[in-house]
């Protein structure tokens, strides 16, 4: 017991506090930020800077709840310290994210994608896809909500979840019977054409 007594005095708890008020809500601001948004994927020691000014913003936006609320009870500073420390920072993303989408509308900031391709495929949008193989051969598909088109940092892989037939000039005829879908990596193709997809295909 004597020497978890000496860790306990010894532990320098105002770094503790630092990390608590400022890293955690940063870091879990910026995890959040990465599952709804496309992120590059950086080692944390060059996230820590970006982490502590999210922190920081989180501080100076929460700090005031506890004084408007003053919690009177040890429960109910835990449930506090929670809310401003672990379930706000994990909401900022959102309002932020649909901020930026405002202002890019508006004209008021630059779009944010990182490619033409994110920006295309990150509005949802079902498309006919022609695909020009490298092989000089093409290839039509139906890019539709269970398809998937991968963001930066893996921009180009393309899964098309239906093969359809094309006649001599490029149109779309049918369906490939049975057709699960295509799986194409950057590497396979030379560039691919995006096409409107008529309404009765795509409330299928």
């Amino acid at each position: 017991m004597n020497g978890i007594e000496e860790f306990f005095k010894e532990f320098d708890w105002s770094r503790l506090a630092i990390v608590a008020l400022f890293a955690l809500p940063g870091f879990i601001s910026l995890r959040v930020w990465s599952l709804i948004f496309p992120t590059s994927e950086l080692p944390l020691k060059d996230q820590l800077g970006e982490a502590l000014s999210f922190g920081v913003l989180n501080a100076m936006i929460c700090a005031p709840l506890f004084f408007v609320i003053e919690p009177k009870t040890p429960l109910s500073l835990y449930g506090l310290a929670i809310l401003t420390l672990v379930v706000l920072p994990g909401l900022w993303p959102f309002p932020t994210l649909w901020l930026m989408r405002m202002l890019q509308r508006l004209d008021v900031i630059l779009i944010t994608s990182r490619s033409a391709w994110d920006d295309v495929f990150l509005r949802d949008e079902p498309y006919f896809v022609i695909v020009h193989l490298k092989d000089g051969s093409r290839v039509g598909g139906y890019y539709g909500p269970k398809s998937f088109a991968g963001l930066h940092p893996i921009s180009g892989h393309l899964y098309l979840e239906q093969l359809w037939y094309m006649d001599d000039n490029g149109r779309f005829d049918s369906a490939v019977p049975d057709s699960r879908g295509l799986i194409l990596r950057p590497n396979d193709y030379k560039y691919v054409e995006l096409m409107a997809v008529p309404n009765e295909v795509s409330d299928v």
